[in-house]
């Protein structure tokens, strides 16, 4: 873990009542952490005083600028199932990934309900251990015309679309769910992608793979 959260981070002092984690590091008093509240570009050191079987007292000591993470890329996913969607989350948060839209299309299961807490929550942990200074950013749409409706420079990532060498970081890539995109959702969208692979993608395999052509 590369920084612990908190969202009270900048306080002169803390009470942390959730540090299992801290416990297994096998902390003590006089030791010092550096504590991030992922909303300002800083890290705060704080000094542990007072130890409790429930608690834990902190002193902040002083604190640092961090560089500002430079994250550029946004990405479109249709809604599938949200306990895949979840595991997914880490690896599309390490790799520096802005923000993902997320929509439901034709072929998502309308049933499934995205559980935005929860998200943050995973987010939160991942760029504790990634050393992200921030949580990649989400916003859900309910169709697929309301998201057209607000962004043209869409592309669909599709069976049916040309294979791309040069992933573009100005466009936002639009990934379907599994089964892909429907006919009438192929007609809306003029620009069509396909990953080089001889194999048909997942859906949550499709998104890093397209991520990583573009940021790694």
């Amino acid at each position: 873990m590369v920084f612990l959260y908190d969202e009270n981070a900048g306080n002169e002092f803390l009470q942390i009542n959730d540090f299992k984690h801290l416990k297994a590091r096998r902390v003590g008093v006089g030791e010092r952490i550096d504590i991030r509240n992922l909303k300002d570009n800083y890290n705060y050191i704080y000094e542990i005083t007072e130890i409790s079987k429930k608690q834990m007292s902190l002193e902040l000591i002083f604190k640092h600028t961090l560089p500002n993470d430079e994250l550029f890329l946004s990405l479109a996913w249709a809604v599938i199932d949200p306990a895949v969607i979840e595991k997914t989350l880490p690896t599309l948060n390490e790799m520096g990934v802005k923000k993902i839209f997320f929509i439901y299309t034709d072929f998502s299961q309308k049933n499934f309900k995205l559980d935005t807490q929860r998200f943050k929550r995973i987010l939160i942990n991942s760029s504790q251990q990634c050393g992200r200074n921030s949580i990649m950013e989400f916003e859900i749409y309910k169709s697929f015309d309301e998201f057209l409706g607000k962004f043209s420079d869409v592309v669909l990532v599709d069976f049916e679309g040309v294979k791309e060498a040069n992933f573009s970081k100005d466009k936002i890539y639009f990934i379907g769910p599994e089964g892909g995109f429907s006919d009438d959702e192929r007609q809306k969208v003029k620009e069509k992608v396909l990953l080089n692979s001889p194999f048909i993608l997942k859906s949550n395999s499709a998104i890093i793979g397209v991520a990583s052509k573009i940021l790694l």
